[in-house]
């Protein structure tokens, strides 16, 4: 009970200095800190700009982060698991046949997952083999622009077996690449 209530005053006092703090936090206070901020953080580092809110965390650049200890043992440990050899596992969808790589398997989403999850582990870990299984499949997504701006698998198949193969124009595979 008694960590109830301290949780419950810490919410009411944060909540509190929140307020407060917003009425300190001048536009003009803004401005100065947008402006320390822009001799500190660079490229990738850019946060909001008044009047919109800051972010209270920023998305770091692949390869910032050095992970240490038992971190870097768990992602070593999904480097030689599945995550790392999806196209060995399941060569059938993730395999050379694959949509994504401009083949005529399956094109939903399955590939773009696997990428998002295995591009920033090939770069945290900096490991060459990963960015080798990873290259073709960002190469052939960029070369796959089409004039309207459309990108992606462009042709549907007939359906094979375990493949989604008949759903070229589908937006969601994509948004997971983006």
């Amino acid at each position: 009970m008694k960590i109830r209530i301290f949780a419950v005053v810490c919410l009411l006092a944060a909540n509190l200095f929140t307020i407060s703090a917003q009425k300190w936090f001048t536009p003009e206070a803004e401005k100065q800190v947008d402006a320390l901020l822009s001799q500190v953080v660079e490229g990738n580092y850019k946060n909001n700009r008044y009047p919109l809110l800051r972010k209270p965390l920023m998305e770091l650049p692949l390869g910032s982060i050095k992970p240490k200890g038992w971190l870097h043992e768990m992602l070593v440990r999904q480097k030689n698991g599945a995550s790392g050899q999806m196209d060995v596992l399941y060569p059938s969808v993730m395999g050379k046949r694959n949509g994504w790589l401009g083949g005529d398997g399956d094109q939903w989403e399955r590939g773009p997952y696997w990428i998002d999850g295995l591009l920033p582990l090939a770069y945290i870990l900096d490991d060459d083999v990963l960015k080798a299984k990873v290259q073709p499949w960002i190469e052939w997504a960029l070369q796959s622009q089409r004039e309207d701006g459309f990108f992606g698998p462009e042709k549907d198949y007939p359906g094979e077996p375990g493949l989604q193969r008949d759903n070229s124009q589908d937006w969601w595979p994509r948004m997971v690449v983006l």
